[in-house]
């Protein structure tokens, strides 16, 4: 027992050892976007960007620093207020899957390829469910009573009668009550790099512990015997176990490093990697309780489509192409 143990701290403190480099690059990106409110000033002028909302909804929501469940709140403050559905649902899809702490996370993890994979990956969802929803928003889909839910009408996130599931606690944060008191940008530079450390590490520990188990217990027989051979079943199934886990991009690149290691073929990898962010079992619950079901079951077709022809692409390019594949062969 003792044996075991020392093995698993081991393996855990030389990850750890590897990581923080590039863990602190990315707080350090995300503190900067943060303090300036690069994102904000964005986002509150999405209504106004007519035909050019959905490619500015995928820029604001590359360097978004919203999980899945942080960006629900936002998609129904800005359908609330008038912004079309196209570019909401584009910016509720895009940042769960792509942040400047994700981005150097993931390219510590898997190497630069898959980040940069990850990134294209999260352009391609964006204009591909933003172009579709404008689409069906142009055809009349969604029909006159809109995209909430009749009981919940307008909604400001910031009000303090705002639906419980809508609970804004912005204001409370550290940060922004320093500002309130009226301390300079550097404190508050610094304390939105603590609270995004803390935030952004809890699932960095999270997703190398899994990892570290992952890769000691997992047999590596099975991953590759079931989902080494990147067929059409293979990601399939990847892509709908990943739709309930609750994991967000930091977290799935950790745990990936291992499945791969393991066996497990890279579209199969590909498709963990951009489906599980987007679509786990709180934000689909919570964007089911704000929404009307014909909007939430157009969001979940649109990631499952996006997934498969992602991953099934990218599966067919490295088996046709070994000098591609090789890219994506890191070794830390």
């Amino acid at each position: 027992m003792g044996a075991e143990a020392s093995a698993l701290l081991k393996g855990f403190l030389d990850e750890i050892s590897h990581v923080w480099p590039y863990f602190f690059i990315g707080v350090l990106l995300g503190a900067v976007i943060r303090t300036w409110r690069l994102h904000v000033r964005m986002r509150d002028h999405l209504g106004k960007f007519g035909m050019w909302a959905v490619p500015a909804a995928v820029l604001i929501g590359t360097i978004s620093p919203l999980c899945s469940c942080g960006s629900i709140p936002l998609f129904v403050s800005l359908v609330s207020s008038g912004v079309p559905l196209a570019p909401a649902l584009t910016l509720l899809l895009v940042s769960p899957l792509m942040s400047p702490s994700g981005y150097t996370i993931t390219a510590w993890e898997l190497g630069p390829a898959w980040a940069n994979l990850k990134f294209a990956s999260a352009l391609f969802m964006g204009f591909f469910a933003g172009g579709i929803a404008f689409l069906l928003e142009r055809r009349g889909f969604f029909g006159n009573p809109g995209v909430l839910r009749t009981e919940y009408g307008k909604v400001d996130i910031h009000a303090p009668d705002c639906p419980g599931e809508l609970h804004c606690t912005c204001g409370d944060q550290w940060s922004n009550r320093l500002a309130r008191k009226g301390h300079g940008t550097p404190v508050v530079f610094l304390a939105k790099a603590w609270e995004l450390t803390v935030t952004t590490g809890k699932f960095t520990l999270i997703g190398v512990v899994a990892a570290v188990l992952a890769e000691r217990y997992i047999p590596r027989e099975w991953i590759a015997g079931h989902l080494g051979t990147g067929s059409f079943g293979n990601v399939l199934t990847v892509t709908l176990l990943a739709v309930p886990l609750h994991v967000n991009e930091i977290t799935a690149a950790a745990i990936l490093y291992s499945l791969l290691g393991l066996g497990l073929a890279k579209g199969p990898a590909l498709a963990f990697l951009i489906g599980g962010p987007a679509t786990s079992i709180p934000a689909m619950s919570m964007l089911a309780t704000m929404c009307r079901k014909r909007v939430v079951a157009t969001f979940l077709a649109l990631c499952l489509a996006g997934t498969l022809i992602l991953a099934m692409s990218f599966q067919a390019a490295v088996d046709r192409f070994p000098a591609f594949s090789a890219m994506f062969d890191y070794v830390k």
